[in-house]
């Protein structure tokens, strides 16, 4: 039996050890983590011959925003000699290597500890062997709960939250029932609870009065959980979180009325995300009202909100490499100018990746040179 065909008999034998109907949460948690035989657990996951293209596989732009967002974090703090530089969800480790060799070359104290969280076992074993042949001390835990709480610490992610597993909702006749995973004669298939959910999502009803009936989509009640632990850890710091999302008052749009959740196989975007288990990415767009709410809940105060376009382009360094390219003019500048607009054009990444500053006992605001394109404001709405 393949290592797929087992999480296919497994995922059935739980649907069918809860009656007929697994939350699609715990479905999409087995999907995606299940050791051993989760989709992250797969050994091609990222870049040209992986599912999907993320950011740091086209060239140094989000290294170069982020060691811009550090190096502006590192002063605010008070250019400290010790500390810490954490990435969640570090993948394959090429995005955090990258930023180390940038941040070598400002004018700042290198950090005291470096630390890389990242909850797949084969992505870890990839993240020492790169680390290794780069001569990079980090740490590398697979929680957050492996981490003692410091000052002066700075945490970044890329493409994290967007694979939390979320629950699903169906709202039919003023009431939310929750959508799962059943079976039928062809596999896998949604199917509705027979009961209202419990905890109803924290959802603005204003939105919520102008769905049609049986508006399908999700939320991720997780976001707290996630920032709870964020804050646990970071005495004083900052928290920079980079991934595709909206304010609640676009992703609850009136139009929205099957939710975001998608998947990812073979470089397509597909709508299927239940069939064959661990064979693709299952992700879900991020609210980051809810994202920002469940900070300040915690502790974590949120400092500037743009898109992703908007932050690299406004980046010192981003801008400078730019320049240089376009003074060299040969074609490995221009490759690397045409992955640029990926990154930075609306029509690419550049608008629905968004950018979110937190910080916690440091009294700052945003960083001046993103004043003009923070948005903060769209988040309360």
């Amino acid at each position: 039996m393949s290592e797929q065909q087992l999480l296919d008999q497994i995922l059935r034998n739980r649907i069918t050890e809860a009656g007929g109907f697994l939350p699609f949460d715990r479905f999409m948690q087995a999907a995606l983590y299940e050791p051993g035989l989760g989709y992250y657990e797969s050994q091609t996951i990222f870049g040209e011959q992986g599912d999907f293209i993320t950011a740091p596989e086209l060239g140094p732009w989000l290294s170069l925003g982020y060691a811009d967002l550090i190096y502006w974090g590192w002063q605010q703090l008070g250019e400290p000699k010790n500390w810490t530089l954490l990435e969640q969800g570090t993948g394959s480790g090429k995005l955090l290597a990258s930023v180390l060799d940038i941040l070598s070359q400002f004018s700042m104290s290198a950090p005291t500890t470096v630390i890389s969280v990242e909850c797949s076992t084969q992505l870890r074993a990839r993240q020492k062997t790169l680390f290794a042949e780069r001569g990079l001390h980090v740490e590398i835990c697979s929680t957050l709960d492996e981490i003692q709480a410091a000052e002066n610490m700075i945490v970044y992610s890329n493409e994290l939250p967007d694979a939390f597993p979320v629950p699903c909702f169906q709202r039919k006749n003023g009431t939310f029932f929750e959508r799962g995973v059943g079976l039928d004669e062809n596999g896998f298939c949604w199917k509705e609870s027979a009961e209202p959910v419990e905890i109803e999502p924290k959802i603005a009803a204003g939105l919520i009065d102008a769905w049609p009936d049986e508006y399908i989509s999700e939320w991720n009640p997780a976001l707290e959980q996630w920032q709870q632990q964020l804050s646990a850890i970071v005495k004083s710091g900052f928290v920079f979180t980079v991934d595709y999302g909206y304010s609640q008052q676009e992703y609850y749009r009136q139009a929205r009325v099957e939710g975001t959740l998608i998947a990812h196989m073979g470089q397509q975007a597909v709508d299927d995300v239940l069939s064959d288990p661990g064979s693709r990415d299952i992700t879900a767009h991020v609210d980051f009202s809810a994202l920002t709410q469940a900070g300040i809940s915690a502790g974590l105060t949120p400092r500037c909100w743009m898109s992703q376009g908007a932050w690299l382009a406004q980046s010192p360094s981003v801008q400078s490499f730019v320049q240089s390219l376009a003074a060299q003019q040969d074609a490995v500048s221009m490759h690397l100018l045409a992955h640029a607009k990926r990154v930075l054009m609306p029509a690419g990444m550049g608008e629905v990746f968004k950018m979110l500053v937190q910080s916690k006992g440091v009294s700052t605001q945003r960083p001046a040179y993103l004043k003009l394109f923070d948005h903060m404001d769209h988040l309360s709405r």
